[in-house]
């Protein structure tokens, strides 16, 4: 699939603000990017080496061989300076682009090293190029205490949809589902729908079915795994709610108009009076997670500021860790940080912060940023 261009879609919400008088009604700008999945780099992509991988198709397991494999890990010197904090990371392995399936396990491998160091929960995108493999493999290498949801990016047409599922049920035969939490079936799907000029039913309906092939399926070869999905704070509906066992609801306070001061109580209002009802009023027992949140540091824009006249700095990023991590912690919010490496593939999509939401640059490097150190379960 090639890349295709970033566009916004502009949604309003009103969204009632827990503790605090009143309601607060918020334009919520969310992003629409076809490239969030592993058969696009998605959005938690780690943007590191994209050297050839030992299969360019995307459907085979990696090998433990070749200049692009990595040697088992015997064990690796921990960075004081990284701290397991987060209840969970958005990540796919750079380079995870088709056709050309960049990905390795060398570079997975270094990725996983340092995300264990850092969560004990991942979430993936897609599963083309290999990816579901790559991830499980380097955790099996390195031993370390990581799961992961593994995905299927959901695009129009059926074809990625079939073949996805093949690499995904592979993984699972290979590897086996010790290390796997659930399954997510698309991410966005229903807003780039909307945006394409599709109705919010139609491609919710899709969804729906498509979360339940994938469970039956998966039921039919033996294995006992949740299936979900991910989209945008103001399209999920209950329709998708019921139909799923997890859903990853995907709030970004930069898009949403809102400063990095009032970040936190945004995405906590949103959360809590959108989102959990949901979930409590759903036909089957689904769990409600905060698939997406974070706050980028820079931007290939000069002086650039979002709606709310906010710009994207180290320092905001600092003040976002500060007010999140361990409040979130405390009151059991399950969510996934975006992201832990910077994308520096994605300042050709338009926007010029889509490369700059890293807690660490896209050669490892810890920002100028002091990660919090209250430990998440």
């Amino acid at each position: 699939m090639k890349p295709v261009t970033k566009k916004i879609v502009w949604g309003v919400a009103i969204v009632a603000a827990l503790g605090v008088v009143g309601a607060v009604i918020g334009v919520v700008v969310v992003e629409v990017n076809k490239n969030r999945a592993s058969n696009a780099s998605s959005d938690g992509s780690s943007s590191n080496s994209t050297s050839s991988s030992s299969s360019t198709n995307g459907l085979n397991a990696p090998t433990a061989t070749g200049t692009s494999s990595a040697p088992v890990p015997t064990g690796f010197t921990p960075n004081p300076a990284l701290h397991k904090s987060f209840y969970g990371m958005a990540y796919t392995p750079g380079g995870a682009i088709m056709p050309q399936c960049g990905a390795n396990i060398a570079n997975v491998t270094k990725d996983i090293q340092i995300l264990s160091q850092l969560t004990t929960r991942l979430r993936l995108y897609g599963s083309d190029c290999n990816v579901t493999s790559l991830v499980l493999q380097a955790i099996q290498d390195t031993q370390v205490d990581i799961k992961v949801f593994a995905a299927i990016y959901l695009e129009p047409e059926e074809l990625s949809y079939t073949r996805q599922k093949t690499i995904l049920e592979n993984a699972l035969a290979t590897y086996g589902t010790t290390n796997v939490l659930g399954i997510a079936v698309g991410n966005e799907y229903v807003l780039q729908a909307i945006q394409a000029g599709d109705t919010s039913e139609n491609a919710t309906t899709r969804v729906v079915t498509k979360m339940t092939e994938v469970r039956t399926d998966l039921i039919a070869l033996g294995y006992n795994l949740p299936v979900g999905t991910s989209d945008a704070g103001g399209t999920v509906t209950q329709e998708m709610v019921n139909g799923a066992d997890f859903v990853f609801d995907n709030i970004h306070p930069w898009f949403s108009s809102n400063t990095a001061e009032t970040a936190v109580t945004f995405a906590n209002s949103f959360f809590t009076s959108s989102a959990q009802p949901l979930a409590a009023a759903s036909t089957r027992t689904t769990t409600m997670y905060q698939g997406e949140f974070g706050w980028p540091s820079g931007s290939d824009t000069v002086g650039d500021v979002n709606q709310a006249g906010s710009a994207a700095s180290v320092a905001n990023l600092q003040l976002v860790l500060d007010n999140w991590v361990c409040s979130a912690n405390t009151a059991g919010t399950p969510y996934f940080w975006f992201s832990a490496f910077d994308e520096p593939w994605k300042a050709t999509t338009g926007l010029g912060v889509e490369a700059h939401w890293g807690l660490m640059d896209a050669e490892y490097n810890l920002k100028d940023i002091t990660l919090p150190t209250c430990l998440s379960t």
